[in-house]
Parts: C-alpha cells; sequence; structure tokens
C-alpha cells in the first residue's frame, strides 16, 4: 500500500470520515476526549507520513509503537 493509502487507511480505520465531519461540526458531538485523541491521532499518522515521504520511502509502514499509541488514543487510554 502507498504512503498516502497507508495514512488514510491508519485514520479512517479508527475515525471514519463521517465522525471526522461530526467533530468537525460539533466538536464536543463524541465528547472533548474523542475529539482531541482523533485530532493528535490525526496529526501523529501526518507527522508520520511526512517522515517516510523525506526519506523517499513509497510503502506505508507502521512502527508498533506507532500502532499502539494510536490504538490507545481510539479507546481513551490516552
Amino acid at each position: 500500500m502507498t504512503i498516502d493509502e497507508g495514512a488514510t487507511f491508519e485514520i479512517e480505520s479508527r475515525w471514519p470520515a463521517y465522525k471526522q465531519r461530526n467533530v468537525g461540526i460539533a466538536f464536543n458531538f463524541y465528547g472533548a476526549n474523542f475529539a482531541k485523541n482523533m485530532m493528535t491521532a490525526i496529526q501523529l499518522v501526518r507527522d508520520h507520513h511526512e517522515q517516510l515521504k523525506s526519506q523517499g520511502e513509497t510503502v506505508w509502514s507502521i512502527p508498533d509503537d506507532l500502532k499502539n499509541t494510536l490504538d490507545d488514543l481510539l479507546t481513551g487510554a490516552i
């Protein structure tokens, strides 16, 4: 999977587009923690995407610690 497809998958598999839109419309729609965690996770994925891109990578990869952090942000464990 390309880095663009991978980054999209990492975000949308946890926070589907409709949930992102709902938070964009009403920040507290799912609660402030959900919104903050979602925005943090999206930024982490964007940063990782940019890092891969700057290294000349074309295939998506994600370290286990980042995957675990994203999962924790989804469940509210962070």
